[in-house]
């Protein structure tokens, strides 16, 4: 080997050295997850509504801003037991918001009293959020 041969094999050997190896024994770890993927159970039931009460804006116009309560009535007994709605109230929320427009609450037709369908999820796989409810027509549109 001409000396020469030496001066282009020395840098390749480092650069190899320095690469990471792709061997299935490596210890690789990945990084810890935050959240999903989650998997819920579905309780289908009922939600009557306890209170509508305005929090914020100027009465009498549309700038007005609602919390709605209710109280959940599963169909099926619920499972998992850090899942209490017997005797408890809920906040309505409506794409991640509690305050409810006066549009909102007269088009459809929010008041005491009144019954909705829907389900309760129960989270029983991942972190996420461990109860959800879901009222497909209460929907923000």
């Amino acid at each position: 080997m001409k000396p020469y041969h030496l001066f282009f094999l020395i840098p390749l050997f480092f650069i190899f050295m320095e690469k990471p190896s792709l061997r299935a024994g490596d210890d690789k770890r990945e990084e810890p997850r935050a959240g999903g993927p989650c998997e819920y159970h579905r309780y289908e039931g009922r939600a009557e509504i306890t209170s509508v009460r305005m929090i914020g804006g100027p009465q009498g116009q549309t700038g007005e801003k609602y919390e709605v309560r209710f109280k959940f009535t599963p169909d099926r007994e619920i499972k998992e037991s850090f899942v209490q709605v017997e005797g408890r109230e809920f906040l309505l929320e409506i794409n991640y918001t509690s305050s409810l427009s006066r549009e909102f609450i007269e088009r459809h037709n929010i008041r005491p009293g009144s019954l909705f369908d829907g389900c309760l999820q129960a989270i029983v796989r991942g972190t996420c959020t461990p109860v959800l409810f879901e009222f497909p027509s209460l929907s923000a549109k």
